[in-house]
């Protein structure tokens, strides 16, 4: 069957299945190496006292498509708007609010100042645009999922 975890309290946990109903279970019935989380999606048997066993995580092909095309615009919008680009993924793909954007953009505005000096300066912008290329990135796929 296919179901929804509803909580986990570190031991027990509790799945609503697809047919409406609820199951209990515990921490080791779960098959999988991380830990049960709300809203995971999981396919799971039943025994006759409404209880889960053999959970495993059903992995959702849209949702990590969705995430990693988010990614990619994520570093596009960085890599051609420079530090205007981290404030939009932050802000607008990654949710993030505008008092934790404003310290990390502001970096990057003076990383970008840099380029005015040559040749040092002009790797030093790299690096750092790089940089947020890729904690861009992870910030919009974390805030996907």
């Amino acid at each position: 069957m296919i179901g929804k975890i509803l909580g986990f309290d570190g031991a027990t946990g509790v799945i609503s299945g697809d047919n409406g109903s609820r199951y209990t279970f515990s921490k080791e019935d779960f098959k999988e190496s991380n830990q049960p989380q709300k809203d995971m999606k999981v396919d799971f048997e039943t025994t006759n006292e409404n209880n889960a066993k053999d959970i495993y995580v059903v992995k959702d092909k849209v949702a990590e498509n969705t995430s990693t095309l988010l990614g990619l615009i994520t570093v596009g919008i960085t890599f051609f708007f420079g530090f205007i680009g981290t404030f939009i993924s932050r802000v607008f793909l990654a949710k993030k609010s505008i008092g934790s954007v404003i310290i990390p953009t502001a970096i990057h505005f003076l990383i970008t100042l840099l380029v005015l000096i040559p040749f040092v300066g002009w790797f030093i912008y790299l690096g750092g645009t790089f940089y947020y290329m890729y904690k861009n990135y992870q910030l919009t796929i974390n805030a996907s999922k």
